[in-house]
């Protein structure tokens, strides 16, 4: 009897990095990425929330502050690398130089981490459109808010940022995001 075999692949996991601004469907699509089994989601907003909490909202970031969240994020990253697992972090994107992405990517090489970078492209009606549905208490001063994602969309305009990452997720379900752009990179590392 001849038994099929299955060659065990050592393959290093990978790290997709998911920004954009607020409203893109960054957490959305980070959440679906993270159904598969081998795969970690990680949001930076959870290291915001700990770092300004008791704060008031909206409080403008440190160059001191983004420093201790990056490195913050950045350990957590290889931690779960480490232990083989894939991970999908997501993080909004504000200022030109993004020097978030910027150091994420540059981190991830130093350690030769394959990463895939992909920034989700909403326009700002499509950001304020999704805000409304989903009605958080800060979402309330519309005219702020589109005056937010009218600048972080325009930081995507950046050098920094390579024209074959963006995704425009304007008019286009989460699930053909998903299906389109990232269940290929998923699936890879099955």
């Amino acid at each position: 009897m001849v038994r099929d075999t299955i060659p065990v692949v050592n393959r290093k996991p990978q790290v997709i990095l998911l920004a954009g601004p607020g409203g893109a469907g960054k957490t959305s699509t980070a959440a679906r990425i993270a159904q598969h089994p081998d795969w970690e989601h990680l949001s930076e907003d959870e290291y915001w929330v700990r770092i300004k909490k008791g704060r008031p909202w909206g409080e403008l970031r440190t160059p001191e502050e983004e420093l201790l969240v990056q490195d913050e994020v950045v350990r957590r990253v290889i931690e779960l690398v480490a232990r083989k697992k894939n991970v999908v972090l997501e993080f909004i994107l504000y200022e030109d130089p993004p020097r978030p992405l910027l150091n994420y990517q540059n981190a991830l090489r130093l350690r030769e981490i394959p990463s895939t970078t992909r920034i989700l492209r909403p326009s700002a009606d499509e950001v304020i459109r999704r805000m409304t549905i989903r009605g958080r208490a800060r979402d309330t001063d519309m005219e702020k808010r589109r005056a937010q994602a009218e600048h972080q969309i325009r930081c995507l305009a950046s050098p920094h940022i390579q024209d074959d990452w963006v995704i425009d997720t304007s008019e286009v379900p989460l699930e053909e995001v998903y299906r389109k752009y990232f269940r290929a990179i998923v699936e890879k590392t099955e």
